[in-house]
């Protein structure tokens, strides 16, 4: 506790309507992001000018764990995909705490490690994988953030609606409503407790289903 408190002075809250830029690719302020509530796209635009977004973050994400290191450039930037409400958190103040309590730097690098295993089933499942994979690696993306030491923080909840997912994977939403049903049918997923409530019911399955 006493580290976040050490943190507090640095913290800058800010609220977001939607479509506002939060932290655009090519900024030099080197900070991390934490959402409190709402939700953030993660989006590049490519060559030709088509967006892409890469993942919707809900609330506790805390993203981009690059900013930790020195001069590396983002990839994609972060835009509220509702009105949200986020801490800005400037990342010297925070490697400054984990340079106190070393020990906190071997869980930044225990969450990035599964990012990067998740991303790269994510990027191969894109590639040459079937619809049902291609989905079940949006989910673990989206769900990644959630997991600090391998724990579920939300338990398995994840607020996004079939038109986001449609979106961000280019396909119809009746398309999503038939995959959903299908990854309903074998126990990976629930759906139907509101708008924008979707559960990963067995998160293991789900990875099995896009590392294979």
């Amino acid at each position: 506790m006493h580290c976040l408190q050490r943190l507090v002075p640095a913290i800058r809250l800010q609220r977001y309507r939607r479509g506002a830029q939060v932290l655009g690719h090519e900024s030099a302020r080197r900070e991390l992001l934490v959402v409190v509530s709402g939700s953030l796209e993660v989006a590049a635009v490519n060559e030709a000018g088509r967006r892409y977004v890469n993942s919707l973050l809900g609330p506790r994400h805390v993203v981009p764990l690059v900013r930790l290191l020195d001069d590396i450039p983002l990839s994609y930037g972060y835009d509220a995909h509702e009105d949200s409400v986020v801490l800005h958190i400037p990342a010297d103040a925070v490697i400054e705490v984990l340079d106190a309590e070393p020990g906190l730097w071997r869980e930044v690098a225990r969450l990035a490690l599964y990012r990067q295993r998740l991303s790269v089933g994510s990027l191969r499942a894109q590639m040459v994988g079937s619809i049902q994979r291609r989905l079940a690696a949006t989910l673990l993306n989206m769900e990644m953030g959630y997991h600090l030491s391998g724990q579920p923080a939300r338990e398995g909840l994840l607020q996004v609606s079939q038109a986001d997912l449609a979106a961000m994977l280019g396909l119809s939403r009746q398309t999503i409503n038939k995959e959903l049903a299908r990854l309903r049918a074998l126990g990976l997923v629930d759906y139907g407790g509101g708008y924008k409530r979707l559960r990963i019911v067995d998160l293991p399955a789900l990875e099995r289903l896009v590392e294979s």
